[in-house]
């Protein structure tokens, strides 16, 4: 969780795979590429390892769902989804910048010190590397990640 992770959710070695592949041009050109509807939706999502988080696991069951909607040189567009649970990324911070669209349910940040930020549906933020605050996903939370890679 997140990623963190995707964010921070594919950061884990336990779900960089699921991250690594995405959609590729079939001659390697260049060109747009549509972000899948139905894994946007929530259908055909891969199940995390419940224990690959248990080491961040503050309240809740963390059953989380990903799939990568996009690999490319510089980012990645990653889909993630959790039941309600409350992650703290003090001892694993974020890896990258990173984009995030919340797509349903609710999600609560607090950084270190500071007071609590609340995003809804249609609500979008940026977390830049090294954030180490709490993740409190409520609802049938989703999201869409964009991921800056490398550096």
């Amino acid at each position: 969780m997140i990623i963190t992770t995707v964010r921070a959710i594919c950061a884990p070695a336990a779900a960089a795979a699921i991250c690594m592949a995405g959609p590729a041009m079939a001659d390697d050109t260049v060109g747009p590429t549509q972000l899948d509807r139905d894994k946007m939706a929530g259908v055909g999502l891969t199940a995390v390892p419940p224990d690959a988080y248990s080491d961040i696991l503050v309240a809740g069951e963390l059953n989380m769902r990903v799939a990568s909607l996009f690999q490319g040189r510089d980012l990645r567009v990653t889909i993630f989804e959790s039941t309600p649970a409350t992650t703290d990324h003090r001892t694993r911070p974020t890896e990258g910048d990173e984009f995030v669209y919340v797509l349903s349910g609710k999600l609560i940040l607090t950084p270190p010190g500071g007071e609590p930020q609340e995003f809804l549906p249609g609500d979008s933020l940026v977390l830049p590397a090294g954030y180490e605050g709490t993740w409190e996903m409520q609802g049938n939370y989703r999201e869409i990640a964009v991921l800056a890679q490398g550096g």
